[in-house]
């Protein structure tokens, strides 16, 4: 029996990751699903729809066979950050085989070449002036890559191609025993921010329509099966406007100081420090801090970062370069994963955070502990912190625990 790990987020799971998962297992039922996936708060600097023990749930009824976090410093950081801290976690498993990402090319080949191209782009004068201009690490990275090779250049334009190099890459760097395999993508795009008539929807056209104020159940037809019931309650940006302000205001009393108390976060360089400390003193949502704060040489996903680490006290000196645990969010009661995970883990595995080293601990139950007011000064609902909360288990009925 193989293993296959997949790094995601699920914010939300739908069809399309269902579709990801239902490949993976073609032909190989017995095949063993282990997903890396972020905690409460995700990639693009925000916090996630909904709660992590909730999402793991969705990808535990979606087909995955174990679940495990993402520490949030990872999950938090620029696309190489990412990519290392989740190609470490499956690396440290010691039981994967193969790592199956969506993508518009199937061929492994393929993406070792583009693996090649973005690694000889990364200290280009093409590269350093795209992002001095303003462009994103994607967009710079793909303009660079064009550069000498155009073919290339147009298929790192597609975000799920570039998250795939991403991986390649750093599957090469630390040396990781396992093949990428992508996998065909259908429907939309990554990022496209409009629903489609028919098909696959992306997640970011579902958390925008949610944000509208669309109920998940009209979004039932993108969604996979499970997934609008567990939307019962979603969180937002701005949602962390009051806490962000009172982290900003606490840090603002230093006067003049300030900015050299902000360079202590991860990703706050003296330049960005600044003009975060200009704008802190102006009471305003999370979104438009971070709209005022971004500029042609910040661009909005860098700063939203940015203020998420202040906010959960990320700081540079925690930016270790790889996990030190691995933390179960959920399991499927009849698979062989978590017995064999205990047996060739390099790393100390977690499941009951009573249990765990606090130093260990920490890192988790602090994002989860903001996560968790948020949602409850937004809807008065209180979800059980990590030292209350085991692993999510789904029952050979394919029913879930949640709280």
């Amino acid at each position: 029996m193989g293993v296959t790990g997949i790094i995601a987020e699920y914010n939300p799971l739908h069809l399309g990751h269902r579709h990801l998962l239902e490949e993976v297992r073609k032909g190989r039922p017995e095949q063993g699903i282990l997903v890396v996936m972020s905690g409460d708060f995700v990639q693009r600097g925000e916090p996630a729809l909904t709660d992590k023990y909730r999402r793991a749930a969705m990808a535990l009824e979606a087909g995955a066979d174990l679940v495990i976090e993402l520490p949030p410093r990872f999950a938090t950081a620029s696309a190489a950050g990412f990519a290392r801290g989740a190609v470490g976690l499956l690396q440290a498993c010691g039981c994967v085989d193969e790592l199956a990402f969506g993508a518009s090319c199937e061929d492994p080949a393929v993406f070792k070449g583009l693996a090649d191209r973005t690694r000889a782009a990364l200290g280009t004068r093409i590269m350093h002036d795209g992002l001095r201009e303003g462009l994103s690490y994607a967009a710079a990275a793909a303009a660079a890559v064009s550069a000498e090779d155009p073919e290339a250049g147009s298929l790192l334009r597609d975000p799920n191609n570039l998250l795939g190099t991403e991986n390649v890459m750093m599957i090469r760097e630390l040396g990781a025993e396992f093949r990428p395999v992508p996998v065909l993508r259908t429907g939309e795009g990554h990022l496209s921010r409009e629903l489609p008539e028919q098909g696959f929807a992306s997640a970011t056209a579902v958390r925008r329509a949610l944000e509208r104020g669309e109920t998940a159940e009209s979004l039932r037809a993108y969604l996979a099966p499970g997934v609008p019931e567990k939307l019962d309650y979603t969180i937002f940006p701005d949602d962390l406007s009051a806490a962000m302000s009172a982290v900003l205001w606490r840090l603002m009393q230093d006067g003049d100081e300030a900015p050299a108390a902000l360079i202590r976060y991860a990703d706050v360089g003296g330049i960005l420090a600044v003009r975060i400390a200009d704008q802190a003193p102006f009471d305003r949502p999370f979104t438009e801090l971070a709209e005022a704060v971004s500029s042609r040489n910040f661009t909005l996903a860098r700063v939203r970062r940015s203020l998420l680490h202040i906010l959960l006290g990320i700081r540079r000196e925690d930016m270790t370069p790889l996990p030190r645990s691995i933390r179960i969010l959920g399991l499927r009661e009849d698979s062989f994963l978590p017995a064999l995970l205990k047996e060739k883990a390099s790393l100390p595995v977690l499941t009951k955070m009573a249990d765990a080293d606090p130093a260990l601990a920490e890192e988790y139950t602090q994002a989860h502990r903001l996560y968790a007011q948020t949602v409850y000064f937004k809807t008065g609902r209180r979800i059980p912190d990590d030292y209350r909360q085991s692993p999510v288990v789904l029952k050979r009925e394919n029913d879930c625990i949640l709280f």
